[in-house]
């Protein structure tokens, strides 16, 4: 970070980390130019970092080019369509993005809330064998339980706008009551 000031305390900590260090300075180089104050870590995964901001934004920057390519292009699809809200879930609002920096800026959301799209395809739907996709099905039912009713409708409710899902996740789908984490890390 060559001797900047930012507002972000925490960043050493985060920078230390040498798996987000390129996404955390991409971060912080899109926070820079956009005159954001970084306030904290969101969360953090494979995909790549989350940092929130001063105008109760994320920032998210992703470690892998096609991964910032498809969760932009979600965020873009569902922006055109003016999506904020699909089957009762809230989506974050696309803010900005940077095909430079592989950064894409959404608004800050509260349960029931869906996030992360890097893992999923526009337009493109992802084709699993029959048995692997029947695993898939089975899996998630057990770990979402009683909630995979409504997992399932935002699934279908994603595909009527040519949105295919390839992470869903307990990280990345909060229900009304569940309590958002300060810091957390997840598949994104």
């Amino acid at each position: 970070m060559s001797g900047e000031k930012c507002a972000f305390n925490s960043s050493e900590s985060i920078m230390a980390d040498s798996l987000y260090r390129d996404a955390t300075e991409r971060a912080l180089a899109y926070a820079r130019q956009h005159r954001r104050t970084i306030q904290g870590q969101v969360g953090s995964g494979w995909d790549g970092i989350i940092l929130s901001t001063d105008i109760k934004a994320a920032i998210k920057a992703l470690r892998h080019e096609p991964l910032y390519s498809r969760e932009r292009d979600v965020y873009r699809r569902l922006s055109e369509h003016r999506i904020t809200q699909l089957a009762g879930f809230r989506i974050p609002r696309l803010i900005g993005f940077d095909d430079t920096l592989w950064v894409v800026e959404m608004e800050l959301v509260s349960p029931p809330f869906i996030v992360d799209f890097a893992g999923a395809r526009v337009d493109s739907e992802i084709d699993f064998p029959e048995e692997i996709t029947a695993e898939w099905v089975s899996q998630k039912q057990e770990v979402f339980g009683d909630n995979w009713p409504a997992v399932r409708k935002w699934i279908f409710a994603f595909r009527q706008h040519g949105i295919y899902l390839g992470d869903i996740n307990p990280n990345n789908i909060k229900f009304a009551g569940d309590e958002p984490p300060a810091r957390r890390r997840s598949s994104g």
